[in-house]
Order: structure tokens, then C-alpha cells, then sequence
């Protein structure tokens, strides 16, 4: 418990607001930072662009945590069938199949799976969906660390 002068109530009603807020800044990033490793491991790889492309952008009044690869979208919730360009498919296939070459089995892959995907699409992943109550959880046990 703390007495306080009628004179400087205010200024100690302005100062515990600004620590408040400054606690609870540090209950998210801290969390936010602690579950980036999670959504990393969790992260499909095939070229790892994917699992390097998470990343925690703090300003003085957010905090975002995103994917910023190019196929982030779709990965986390998936695609309407369309029928995808062959030149990706072709490298991927080439590493599925660890062919240095383009030769048959790589190109009835990449056929098949441009085909497969014109016809179905293909399911979310869901890898920040997931985590996201893991990240609350995370969050309402630091904010009850520092608010004791």
C-alpha cells in the first residue's frame, strides 16, 4: 500500500498507467517472441523460405507476427483448386526425387501434382491458427506474472 499527497495523485496515476502499459508491451513480445521458435519448427520445409520467413515486427504500439514468404497465404489456409505453373513444380520434384536432372518420374511428378491441385486445391496447414492459443496462453500467464 502506498500513501500518496492529494498534490501528486495525478502524476502517480500517470506514472502507474505508463509502467502498466509498459508491462503489458513486455507480456506480449515476450510471448510472441518465445512462440516464434514454436511456428518455425512447426513450419513445412521444402526450400526452408517458408521457416525463415516468420518474423516479429514491434513498433511503440503493436506487435505483429507474420509470414512474409510468398506462398505464406496458401500454406496457412490453403487454395481453391487452380492450376499451378510446372516450372515450380519441376524443381520441386527434382528435390523430392533428389534428381539432379529433369528426366520421366520427374515429370510425371510435377504433371500429377499441377493436376492434382487443378482438380482439388489443397488443405490449410493452419501453422499460425494453431499456435495461437499457445501464444494467449502465453500471454495471460505473463501478464499474471507481472500484475501479482
Amino acid at each position: 500500500m502506498k500513501t500518496v499527497k492529494l498534490e501528486n495523485f495525478s502524476k502517480e496515476l500517470i506514472e502507474y498507467q505508463e509502467k502498466s502499459i509498459e508491462l503489458y508491451k513486455e507480456s506480449v513480445i515476450d510471448a510472441l517472441l518465445k512462440n516464434l521458435r514454436v511456428l518455425v519448427a512447426s513450419s513445412p520445409v521444402d526450400t526452408g523460405l517458408y521457416a525463415q520467413s516468420w518474423d516479429l515486427i514491434i513498433t511503440e504500439k503493436s506487435a505483429m507476427l507474420g509470414n512474409y514468404a510468398p506462398h505464406a497465404a496458401m500454406i496457412e489456409f490453403g487454395a481453391r483448386p487452380f492450376t499451378p505453373p510446372i516450372g515450380p513444380l519441376l524443381s520441386w520434384a527434382k528435390r523430392v526425387l533428389k534428381k539432379p536432372e529433369l528426366d520421366s518420374h520427374v515429370w510425371a511428378l510435377a504433371k500429377y501434382t499441377q493436376n492434382k491441385i487443378s482438380e482439388q486445391g489443397f488443405e490449410p496447414r493452419h501453422v499460425l491458427t494453431n499456435a495461437l492459443d499457445l501464444i494467449m496462453d502465453d500471454i495471460r500467464i505473463n501478464l499474471r506474472k507481472n500484475f501479482k
